[in-house]
């Protein structure tokens, strides 16, 4: 029960990080639909690694975020299909500037728009995973 709380909180730092980043996914003004996104999204990283890991493949690392990258992608379509309130919207990357170099603006079509979301949950997830994990 603490590991789910634990990837539920996780989670949803995650969303609220994506909407932060691209303000591209919207859950209408029903709370029950960010509930149940929060929940997919937490059964999808709980039960994930140990598939992955039956099956195989990677559950650290860059290999592991690809594959969760996709696998919430995924998600995040299959979601707008049952939840008419979820939408992923079209959005637009503001100008960023790293050591001084600037990189322009980006308009991003619903897809690029929920794979780049699909990616910053992936990403925020297993950093605060890799955090949380106790050396025994």
């Amino acid at each position: 029960m603490k590991g789910v709380i634990k990837n539920f909180t996780f989670v949803l730092i995650s969303l609220f990080s994506a909407n932060y980043v691209l303000s591209a996914l919207f859950y209408g003004s029903d709370p029950k639909t960010f509930l149940t996104i929060s929940l997919a999204l937490t059964a999808l990283f709980y039960l994930g690694k140990p598939l992955l890991a039956t099956f195989g493949l990677p559950t650290r690392g860059v290999g592991f975020l690809f594959i969760a990258t996709i696998l919430t992608t995924l998600t995040l379509y299959v979601l707008t299909i049952f939840l008419p309130a979820f939408t992923i919207m079209e959005t637009t990357l503001s100008d960023l500037i790293i050591l001084g170099v600037m990189l322009p603006s980006k308009s991003l079509t619903a897809f690029w728009s929920a794979l780049f979301s699909a990616f910053i949950i992936s990403m925020v997830y297993t950093f605060f995973e890799w955090l949380s994990v106790s050396k025994k």
